[in-house]
Formats: structure tokens, sequence, C-alpha cells
């Protein structure tokens, strides 16, 4: 489930050209795009991706945060 989340993750960051890391390699957490969106420190988003990155968080929380059980 965790991987098959992550891929729809990264589906949806490259498809809206949202920031990586800054090691380039992945993108930021949805966490960090949200919230460093709403502290100034991420371009706007649009309310779509507000939405869709909130939801995104709480569907990663009910999976157990990513990690195995």
């Amino acid at each position: 489930m965790h991987e098959f989340l992550k891929e729809i993750y990264n589906d949806f960051c490259t498809k809206h050209d949202l920031p990586k890391n800054e090691y380039g390699s992945d993108f930021l957490s949805a966490d960090d795009l949200l919230y460093g969106h709403m502290y100034a420190e991420i371009d706007s988003l649009t309310q779509y991706q507000q939405n869709w990155l909130g939801n995104y968080i709480k569907l990663w929380e009910q999976t157990n945060g990513g990690e195995d059980i």
C-alpha cells in the first residue's frame, strides 16, 4: 500500500511541477509542501493542490504513516 501511495504522490508532484528537496532527487514531503506554502516558504499552491495534499496526508497517516506493521 505504501509503495502505491508513494507512486501516486510522485505522479501528482511531477504533473504539478512541485519542488524537489535540496538534493534534487526526491520531492519535498506533502507536509513540507502544504505547510511550507502556508508560511510562504513555497511558491503559492492552488486550492486544489492544497486540498489534495491535505487529503493525501490524512490517508498516509491512516495507513500507519508509511511504517510496516
